[in-house]
């Protein structure tokens, strides 16, 4: 019990930490995709689901660590590969990433996580030549659970974005998470994305999409399957609002239908669109698709992932 404690209280001091880039950045949030789903299962969901048990947990310690610790597998690693926007030169990104969750006895685990995130390439002349942009977030949580019914998690992340080549910035943020867990309801709420941001030449701040975040979701037997509901919103200290409405159908386990919607105000991270999402799961291996849409900025994004839980 001491070693759990010793490693949440270590997690939490991390906040402490940040690295500063010292380029001049212009003064509004950066890092904006922080905010962004990364399990395939969630953004089939529009974002939501992050506190649902019945999803891998392999990436939960991007969205909602407390998970971690009511896992129902030992074992949990997912792969991923999205294509986002891919309509729009400006917005045009893909990624690719992974992560594993390890249940280390009743109601303790540990994750780890890393995705990189690659955009349109920039042609800055034959003075400077072209040069491709790269995000990179490395991930590392941990959850607890103190009895049967409540969990705190906390993770960590590394985040890095290199707009040029001799240009970089770079930041740490924190996520810390509590859950309620009861049968098939399941409540959080917690911090996202807390960090110092990145501070330029000239003093000024830019801002992470730090938010209060707030996600429940209620799962019960429908016929020969489980039909789930899911929440997840986020209030952003920069005084924007985002919330992810979802719902889940799974077929005796083995088939799932996912759909949902995202409402957004405007200049946040993660907008406003709707969403809709496929699985097959099969002996512990899972496929999951999704469909991202109804967003000029999101543009038609596809995202595709590869589960194994054990």
């Amino acid at each position: 019990m001491k070693i759990r404690h010793y490693i949440l209280v270590a997690s939490a001091l991390f906040l402490s930490w940040s690295l500063n880039a010292q380029e001049s950045v212009p003064a509004n949030e950066v890092f904006e995709f922080l905010s962004f789903p990364r399990g395939v299962a969630r953004t089939g969901m529009a974002g939501a689901g992050s506190t649902l048990l019945s999803e891998s947990s392999a990436l939960a310690t991007f969205d909602n660590p407390a998970v971690l610790a009511f896992a129902l597998k030992h074992v949990d690693v997912a792969a991923v590969y999205s294509r986002w926007a891919p309509g729009s030169t400006n917005t045009l990104s893909s990624n690719i990433g992974g992560g594993a969750s390890v249940r280390l006895g009743k109601g303790f685990a540990l994750s780890a996580g890393v995705f990189s995130q690659t955009h349109s390439a920039q042609d800055f002349g034959s003075k400077y030549g072209s040069f491709t942009p790269r995000d990179l977030v490395i991930a590392f949580g941990v959850g607890a659970s103190f009895g049967d019914y409540v969990s705190l998690g906390v993770s960590a992340r590394l985040v890095q974005q290199s707009l040029m080549e001799d240009y970089k910035l770079s930041s740490t943020a924190i996520t810390a998470m509590v859950q309620f867990h009861l049968n098939g309801f399941n409540v959080a709420a917690g911090v996202a994305n807390l960090g110092s941001g990145v501070t330029s030449a000239k003093g000024n701040v830019s801002k992470l999409p730090s938010s209060a975040r707030l996600a429940a979701s209620y799962e019960l037997p429908v016929g020969p399957g489980t039909l789930a509901a899911a929440l997840d919103a986020d209030y952003y200290f920069s005084g924007k609002l985002g919330v992810s409405a979802g719902v889940h159908y799974g077929f005796k386990d083995l088939v799932f239908v996912r759909a949902g919607y995202r409402y957004a105000t405007a200049g946040a991270a993660f907008p406003s669109h709707l969403a809709l999402g496929l699985g097959v799961k099969w002996k512990g291996v899972g496929l999951d698709v999704s469909y991202l849409t109804a967003n000029a900025q999101i543009g038609n994004s596809l995202c595709a992932g590869l589960s194994y839980r054990f």
